[in-house]
């Protein structure tokens, strides 16, 4: 029972003293559990307060400059032809574009447990303007609107075959395109990989953060106890159980579902993986586990731990309350080396394709 006591991570005094606001705001906030995952309410009311979950941000998300946002409509992917046409929005720099032509894209992939979009998670105009190059983001499917495993990987690589196919009126590369999601954003990002690897597609790079990796409560998977009003260890099965529907707790989950399934072998070829955890977040464990896997497989690949954070608490420091604050050092310490690891992206092809042909030659 000892323990128990530090199973509950949500005051400030667990974070870093710079993220104290961002902090708070985390472990102040109606959790997951209690409107968007709970069976006891009507699927109205889950509906509802999805469409209002990003309320609380409307200060930080001027809405999009149609002049240079355009909305485009993505048919199914090969295993859902006939699936509903998957939103997009693809933002260009306001001036100055980094590339002539065959520039990289950035594909944002938003989080939200799974139960909604949240678009906070996506701010494709700024990014955009950093980078100066093209920066798209999709709506999927979610729990709140009937969605279970595999539509929202069908809808992201919906997403990702029409940047593909449309590379050259969007001035982009198809050889270029750079994967990057926040919580469940990093969650489908990265199975996305894994979805493309069977496709025989390898994206240019994966940059994830807080990603939900595996659905298994494993005995070596400690930080699964930490707990949290916002996203915790009790919230991702409870996300996980409705997401797999019958699939849950059974062997048969693929990788494209949780990567955390993925054998070494399995990991082989994937694309440059960047993730970045919170030493408080449930998923840490999972997270460590995962990178070991790629590591062992060849893959060209990084893991920051950033101390003093819960889920979503620094990203959300660093990309919304204190973006635009030279002096929240910690928040734009974690902008820079994001930052650093999309430009190598888009500089350098890390990808290693001969891992695949060393890996299947015989001895």
């Amino acid at each position: 029972m000892g323990l128990e006591k530090f199973r509950i991570r949500d005051d400030a005094k667990w974070g870093h003293p710079e993220l104290e606001v961002a902090y708070s705001l985390m472990g102040n906030s109606v959790g997951y559990a209690e409107v968007l995952l709970n069976d006891d309410l009507s699927f109205e009311e889950r509906q509802n307060f999805a469409a209002h979950a990003e309320d609380g941000f409307k200060d930080y998300l001027p809405d999009y400059d149609w002049s240079r946002v355009t909305e485009y409509e993505a048919p199914g992917c090969i295993d859902e032809p006939d699936a509903p046409p998957v939103k997009m929005l693809v933002a260009v720099p306001k001036e100055k574009w980094r590339y002539k032509r065959n520039s990289p894209c950035i594909l944002i992939i938003p989080g939200g447990g799974l139960t909604t979009c949240f678009r906070f998670t996506a701010d494709i105009e700024n990014w955009a303007d950093k980078f100066g190059v093209p920066v798209a983001t999709l709506n999927y499917r979610t729990l709140c609107m009937g969605a279970k495993y595999p539509e929202p990987v069908n809808d992201c690589e919906a997403a990702y075959n029409f940047l593909a196919e449309h590379a050259k009126e969007l001035n982009i590369s198809a050889n270029k395109i750079i994967l990057h999601g926040n919580s469940s954003g990093g969650h489908l990002s990265l199975a996305l990989c894994h979805r493309l690897k069977k496709r025989g597609v390898t994206p240019r790079g994966c940059m994830v953060w807080v990603p939900i990796i595996d659905d298994r409560p494993l005995p070596q998977y400690r930080s699964l106890s930490i707990n949290s009003a916002f996203w915790g260890g009790s919230d991702a099965a409870q996300s996980a159980r409705q997401y797999l529907g019958k699939l849950n707790n059974s062997v048969d989950v693929p990788a494209e579902a949780f990567p955390g399934r993925a054998t070494v072998e399995e990991c082989v070829g994937l694309p440059p993986t960047f993730i970045h955890a919170m030493i408080n977040d449930n998923g840490l464990d999972q997270t460590s586990e995962y990178i070991s896997k790629l590591s062992a497989a060849g893959v060209y690949c990084e893991m920051h731990a950033w101390g003093g954070s819960q889920h979503c608490s620094l990203s959300t420091s660093a990309n919304v309350l204190d973006k635009d604050d030279p002096d929240a050092a910690y928040a734009q310490l974690f902008n820079r080396v994001c930052e650093k690891e999309l430009v190598d992206m888009f500089e350098y092809d890390l990808r290693r394709p001969w891992t695949v042909e060393e890996f299947n030659s015989e001895d």
